[in-house]
């Protein structure tokens, strides 16, 4: 007879505790960058230069506001004075390591110089000049010696590359784009320029260098030009800092690149410009921002680097849960199986922005096949001098595709369906408040108007997976707020069963016979009652653990809330008993129908909001997760 080694193909273990699985590790201690402080400059000073690593840095050249010749070392914690270079300037380019290093270029007054200086970890030495003498190149060049290095762009905006093979300097294909005040990071067979600037304003194009040519590839999220960076190819880069505009223009975003997309992450403690950068072998892991100008010249230092849990590893020693895993607790003394069911536990991931940022979006559809419609992009002082539009995209999982505009312009309404037949209904006016009733039905290339809601409202939940199968409750009509449930057949909407709680600011989720409403404000607080509605009548079920007005996905049996008033981040998971406090959303957003969202507990996305910093946003998250439960095994 075979054994269960044979059957399920491992041993039954023997463990002290039962495990946890490997995604809620992931959500208690996620795998991200951080900038923490480290050891401040000698010398404050901005529009400096830089060379080396995080544990090996150096810094040389610029203002303080005066133009200086101070070299400083780096040792990981501290920052020591080193002999100075000949020249006092700003505004070039460094590039190198610790101990062989070059300074080329930059302002030395009265005006631009093609000076070129070698430090070979004592002293610093004049060598082979530039062929064009130009200033404002950016805080680093391209480089991981002073023996291949490339220098980019200049003042005023230009296209001319120059390459040094450590005696000559030789011009090389130009740039596709002009530019000054550029940040450079890269190798010489395997560049990156990112950003700088062109009057009247700053760049958000980036190009690669693979040796022979620049290409295009895709932009920063943010423009701007005097920024820091650190990077190990055109692959790899880290861009943080830099100038902005309009004033007060600098900032502390920090962008990573992958190769193929720039994402935001965690931002400097100190928000400047005209700081300079240094990494190692992946600026993932480790980089260097130092000095730097905000109101005044800098001397702080920041560090980059990463902790928590790696995505693509468990931690040594992690024993991650497995579904169909039979184990002994040698603890408890008990057999013990891991199944699936129970509350899904997972995390949230960037997925492809919004082609324009606003909020207060319709959704329907599925993670991967989703579709928004309506909304507003532009705030106005007050409901009625806020523009709705008609715009409707829809998602495939990767990037969003702007398709055939619905028939009314509105706001805060609801839809339900799928990519191919959904059904959009209730909101509010162009520039007002004011709720509608209109209906409109989508057959996967037009929209086209169907008989209209019993009742106009806004701020409302829906539910449904079929243009032929819908529900609509709750909601607000001027300063009422409904309790009225609203049933589509596909034809007709028909009055059934109330809530019982009238409430607005919410969103739905489920089927025409399985459906949720979960939080929203009831006209004098924010609640955090959760119904179930089975096809016949509504029920209350376990709270919130946090009332908010909010948005949510997910049948009777699970479920899922996040975002709300705040803004929050907060995401709550229900299990078919209780609600569950689990990973939280990377960027808080107000509300409920202040984005949209569509999915389930275990595949979610969620798109669009508004928060007072940064307002409207683009950004687009997806929720993925696994649920397993851990069962005693009984003879019995």
């Amino acid at each position: 007879m075979a054994g269960y080694k044979e059957i399920k193909g491992f041993q039954v273990q023997t463990r002290t505790e039962d495990p946890s699985p490997y995604a809620q590790a992931l959500a208690d201690n996620p795998y991200a960058g951080v900038w923490s402080s480290g050891g401040s400059l000698n010398t404050a000073r901005y529009s400096l230069q830089g060379a080396g690593t995080q544990t090996a840095g150096l810094v040389f050249g610029g203002a303080s506001p005066s133009r200086t010749t101070a070299t400083e070392k780096y040792d990981g914690t501290s920052w020591t004075e080193v002999n100075e270079m000949s020249g006092a300037r700003n505004e070039g380019s460094g590039a190198g390591t610790q101990t062989s290093a070059m300074m080329a270029g930059g302002r030395l007054a009265p005006a631009a110089t093609n000076n070129v200086e070698l430090f070979d970890g004592t002293n610093w030495t004049e060598t082979t000049e530039m062929n064009t003498a130009r200033d404002n190149l950016g805080s680093t060049g391209i480089g991981n010696t002073n023996t291949a290095v490339i220098i980019t762009s200049g003042n005023p905006p230009n296209t001319v590359v120059e390459q040094w093979n450590g005696s000559a300097w030789t011009e090389i294909a130009e740039l596709n784009t002009g530019r000054s005040l550029a940040t450079s990071a890269g190798v010489t067979t395997s560049g990156i320029t990112i950003g700088g600037a062109n009057p009247p304003g700053r760049l958000n194009t980036v190009e690669v260098y693979n040796g022979s040519n620049w290409t295009e590839v895709s932009e920063i999220n943010t423009a701007r030009s005097r920024a820091g960076s650190a990077g190990a190819s055109s692959t790899v880069a880290l861009l943080f800092g830099g100038e902005t505009g309009p004033s007060p223009d600098y900032t502390a975003n920090t962008e990573s690149w992958d190769g193929s997309s720039w994402t935001e992450v965690n931002n400097l403690a100190t928000a400047r410009y005209g700081l300079t950068g240094g990494g190692g072998a992946s600026p993932y892991t480790v980089a260097l921002a130092s000095g730097g100008y905000s109101t005044t010249a800098l001397a702080n230092t920041e560090e980059w680097s990463f902790s928590g849990l790696p995505p693509s590893t468990p931690a040594a020693d992690y024993a991650d849960a497995i579904t169909g895993d039979f184990y002994y607790n040698s603890s408890t003394g008990q057999f013990k199986s891991i199944k699936a069911g129970g509350a899904p536990i997972g995390s949230w991931s960037a997925g492809g922005d919004l082609n324009k940022a606003g909020d207060s979006f319709a959704g329907y559809g599925t993670k991967t096949a989703t579709g928004k419609a309506g909304g507003r992009t532009t705030p106005g002082p007050s409901p009625a001098l806020t523009t709705s539009v008609a715009t409707h995209e829809q998602y495939n999982g990767t990037s969003w595709t702007e398709t055939t505009d619905i028939n009314q312009q509105r706001w805060l309404a609801e839809a339900s369906g799928v990519q191919t037949s959904a059904l959009l209904y209730g909101g509010a006016n162009p520039n007002s408040d004011n709720p509608v009733n209109n209906t409109e039905s989508w057959n996967g290339s037009a929209w086209t108007e169907v008989n209209d809601l019993s009742t106009s409202r806004r701020s409302f939940g829906g539910a449904g997976i079929a243009s032929t199968a819908a529900l609509a409750y709750g909601g607000r009509m001027g300063p009422s707020y409904r309790a009225n449930t609203e049933s589509w057949d596909g034809t007709n909407w028909t009055e059934v069963n109330d809530l019982n709680e009238a409430r607005a600011y919410t969103t739905g989720g489920g089927t025409y016979t399985d459906a949720i409403l979960v939080g929203g404000y009831n006209g004098s607080s924010n609640v955090g009652s959760f119904e179930q509605w089975n096809g016949t009548s509504w029920t209350e079920a376990a709270d919130l653990n946090t009332a908010r007005q909010t948005t949510s996905s997910g049948t009777t049996t699970q479920a899922m809330c996040f975002a709300g008033s705040g803004p929050s981040a907060k995401t709550e998971s229900f299990d078919g008993t209780s609600w569950t406090e689990v990973a939280d959303l990377a960027e808080a957003r107000y509300d409920a129908n202040t984005g949209g969202s569509t999915g389930t507990p275990t595949s979610t996305i969620v798109y669009g909001g508004y928060s007072p910093s940064p307002g409207y946003s683009n950004n687009t998250e997806e929720w993925s997760a696994n649920d397993f439960e851990i069962k005693s095994v009984t003879t019995s």
